[in-house]
């Protein structure tokens, strides 16, 4: 399967990439991967968080995308185990990759996460927003207005943003749609509204 990967400070290992993929790498310094085929990396400038790179790559390759493809980070084992990975690595079609093992917990408001049929669920109060850069949106509700989809009181997503896609599943939206997503990212390398996409993927595509 090809691989998509953004990769940040972080040297992955290569049994689990395989020979078949592309690397954008964000880092401080190139030794990271300098034993990568560097035919196969994409040196780009840290901006954006990992989602304007991902978004990046489906725009550039709308109309020649694989037809399955694995569109996540290097560091892939952070957010799922190698042992529930190998269930689903051979999927061919759309699959959010998370571990079934994060920390769940309740406030004095209720749960602020939780799982539900094999997926991971947070309590949609925008708390991120309180502590990065944002420009376009000061909560997930007023970015997913402009953006057409649905804001609930819980967003089911995967922590990391990693996922198994087919072509048919991102061609449910235009590449206008995706060079919209990623026209809100640039400006910070950090941005609020870059975590507000990794919340919205699964809603999007699911």
């Amino acid at each position: 399967m090809f691989k998509c990967l953004i990769n940040y400070n972080f040297t992955p290992e290569k049994d689990w990439i395989g020979s078949d993929y592309v690397i954008y790498d964000r880092s401080d310094s190139k030794e990271f991967l300098k034993d990568f085929d560097q035919s196969k990396i994409i040196y780009t400038e840290n901006k954006g968080q990992v989602d304007f790179d991902k978004l990046s790559y489906i725009i550039d390759n709308y109309d020649n995308l694989p037809d399955v493809f694995l569109w996540g980070k290097t560091n892939l084992f952070k957010y799922i185990s190698k042992e529930e990975f190998e269930k689903v690595r051979h999927n061919n079609s759309f699959t959010p990759l998370l571990t079934l093992k994060h920390n769940t917990y309740n406030d004095r408001l209720g749960p602020v996460c939780f799982y539900d049929s094999g997926m991971y669920y947070e309590r949609n109060d925008s708390w991120y927003v309180g502590q990065l850069d944002y420009k376009y949106f000061d909560s997930f509700s007023a970015f997913a207005r402009h953006f057409h989809i649905e804001s609930k009181r819980y967003i089911p997503f995967p922590p990391g943003g990693n996922y198994i896609l087919d072509r048919p599943t991102v061609h449910k939206y235009s590449k206008d749609f995706y060079e919209d997503l990623r026209s809100i990212l640039p400006y910070s390398r950090d941005p609020a509204e870059a975590h507000m996409c990794e919340r919205a993927y699964y809603t999007i595509w699911g």
